[in-house]
């Protein structure tokens, strides 16, 4: 195996466990709110997640500048341990402007990069292939090829993940975001064989049990925003073989993703997250920027039933 970056042996973090993509709180007047989102990122590192994904879908990035981008990573950097890594997206349409935005997030202190495939020209396997090899050999940081076909339209190839891993030593992990259980299997799979270090990680809260009985490592959750707890007691005690924990706080979790389902269109989970942590508590409050709108008061009082439905299937006070 050779690696543009890394020399063969070298070793770099494995990205695992439980990553957050994260919020990004707004101000009633559409301004990124940069108290609400360092307050929320101390919550999740006092959850003692394995990591945190700014500029996510979940964070709306394709609703934020890029210094507004840069400006949450390095919100980010600043107020984690060295233990949980930071993971930003990068999701520009143009390779160069993604090449750009890497090395610009790992330059300020980001752990490794989350990349999107090109979902505009997306012709062909090449392209994608391309696009990530760019980034990857621009930056000496683990790099996650992110797979959200709902988003994005595209659907990497299993053969694209294992081209990568093999040529690639800093091509590390696999964000999935794709219902199709097969498609994970094949993956976990192939590209383990080609890579034992490689990780897969699911982006759908509801398969993070199953990817993990198939040999998967993790999940990348838009609702551990508002409930950590329920991800990281749910990896440790899969990890500790505690089959009672496993289902129960599995049940909670399945119970907790009927939000992804609330509000009909227009709605996206963004606008659930914040509406929940708003009603929590939380400084964080509901505003979205547009096309996307917020929750009304009986959508979130509907939203907040299911969340308390989802803490009492755990058990947690």
């Amino acid at each position: 195996m050779t690696g543009y970056v890394y020399a063969c042996g070298a070793s770099l973090p494995r990205v695992e466990g439980v990553v957050v993509p994260l919020i990004t709180p707004f101000t009633s007047d559409g301004k990124v709110d940069y108290d609400a989102f360092e307050w929320h990122v101390k919550r999740l590192v006092d959850g003692d997640v394995s990591g945190l994904f700014p500029n996510s879908t979940t964070g709306e990035f394709v609703h934020v500048t890029f210094d507004e981008a840069l400006r949450l990573v390095k919100a980010a950097v600043a107020a984690t341990p060295s233990s949980i890594m930071v993971l930003p997206g990068v999701s520009s349409l143009r390779t160069e402007d993604s090449v750009r935005m890497a090395r610009e997030f790992v330059n300020v202190g980001a752990d490794g990069v989350v990349v999107l495939p090109p979902f505009f020209f997306r012709s062909s396997e090449e392209i994608a292939y391309r696009h990530f090899s760019a980034v990857a050999k621009s930056v000496d940081v683990p790099v996650i090829i992110y797979n959200n076909p709902l988003n994005t339209g595209v659907v990497v190839p299993v053969s694209t993940y294992v081209r990568l891993a093999s040529e690639f030593s800093n091509v590390m992990a696999a964000k999935v975001t794709y219902a199709d259980f097969s498609y994970l299997v094949e993956l976990i799979r192939d590209v383990k064989a080609v890579r034992k270090d490689f990780t897969v990680l699911t982006g759908l809260d509801y398969m993070f049990l199953p990817t993990l009985l198939v040999g998967g490592d993790g999940v990348v959750p838009g609702l551990g925003n508002i409930a950590p707890e329920l991800y990281v007691g749910l990896y440790r005690a899969f990890n500790s073989r505690d089959w009672d924990g496993v289902v129960r706080l599995n049940r909670a979790v399945l119970q907790l993703s009927r939000l992804y389902w609330l509000t009909g269109q227009g709605v996206e989970s963004p606008a659930t997250i914040k509406a929940v942590l708003e009603a929590i508590g939380a400084p964080v409050k509901r505003y979205v920027r547009e096309p996307l709108r917020p929750l009304n008061d009986e959508e979130v009082k509907k939203a907040l039933e299911i969340f308390n439905e989802a803490k009492s299937e755990a058990a947690i006070k």
